[in-house]
């Protein structure tokens, strides 16, 4: 009898593993693509990085990514790795879209990786395994890989040079602060606008904005000149004075740039400086 049932129930073993492997062989895996690479914000100390990982499912079932890992490679050298679970759905015969975000600390790069600090730019290769839970197939790992380049960020230098009298009467002064803008970077920055707020002698100046539409170029010193138009009986009866030469000047110079970077990952950014000493007048 025993013989009997292992003889019935043989064809129905193979046609059992036959409809698997037919199953099996009808799932294909996902289809994937880094289909953007986007920098969401920076700065001069750290720039933020979105990596977007489209998933395409050709299935005529719903598919589930379980979670993926990260690994950024800069100039050959690992930097920034990470593993994260995240549960997605993706409908059948449908994509989605997962976004991978990382932060590079330019201080950090510049100290781990060497030669990089002396660099306008780096190559990365971006790797990342996502793991999905597959009809039949169970737990599949499937790399996708992006590589390209990042520029890297070093921190400007602003320097107050002199004070130059344009014109001096005993009730107003029209006058051009005179500054350097050292931009060590291998991009330029197009100014929108530099808010500035300038006090001498402890006492309070001039505010405002300048500097509209004035470009820094790139691996070079840029001159700035800021208009200034002082009232004298605002800022006192020694303004007078110590335009004229017969008193030392003491500045302090706070401002903020914002101005838009010339590259095509970059967009617009702010960069504060604090700047104070002893200012010759011309």
């Amino acid at each position: 009898m025993r013989k009997y049932t292992i003889l019935f129930l043989f064809p129905l073993l193979i046609m059992s593993c036959k409809t698997i492997k037919d199953l099996a062989s009808s799932i294909d895996k996902p289809r994937l693509s880094v289909d953007d690479v986007r920098v969401t914000g920076f700065n001069f100390h750290q720039m933020q990085l979105i990596y977007d990982i489209k998933i395409e499912n050709p299935n005529a079932v719903a598919l589930q990514m379980l979670g993926y890992d990260y690994n950024l490679d800069l100039n050959g050298s690992s930097f920034i790795k990470g593993d994260q679970t995240e549960q997605v759905d993706i409908d059948a015969g449908g994509e989605s879209i997962i976004q991978v975000p990382m932060t590079l600390d330019f201080s950090d790069v510049y100290q781990a990786i060497s030669g990089l600090s002396d660099q306008d730019e780096t190559t990365y290769n971006f790797l990342s395994h996502l793991r999905f839970d597959l009809p039949v197939l169970g737990a599949t790992e499937i790399p996708v890989r992006k590589e390209g380049s990042l520029p890297l960020l070093k921190l400007p230098r602003i320097n107050v040079q002199n004070l130059k009298v344009q014109n001096l009467s005993f009730s107003s002064a029209d006058l051009a602060l005179q500054l350097a803008f050292d931009n060590p970077n291998g991009i330029g920055f197009d100014i929108n606008q530099l808010t500035y707020d300038l006090v001498v002698n402890g006492r309070p100046w001039a505010e405002g904005m300048a500097l509209q539409d004035v470009s820094i170029r790139e691996n070079g010193t840029t001159q700035l000149t800021i208009p200034l138009s002082l009232n004298l009986s605002e800022i006192g009866r020694s303004g007078y004075r110590i335009l004229s030469g017969s008193e030392s000047l003491e500045y302090q110079l706070r401002g903020t740039f914002n101005f838009n970077a010339l590259h095509e990952l970059l967009g617009s950014t702010n960069f504060t400086f604090d700047r104070s000493g002893q200012l010759s007048i011309n």
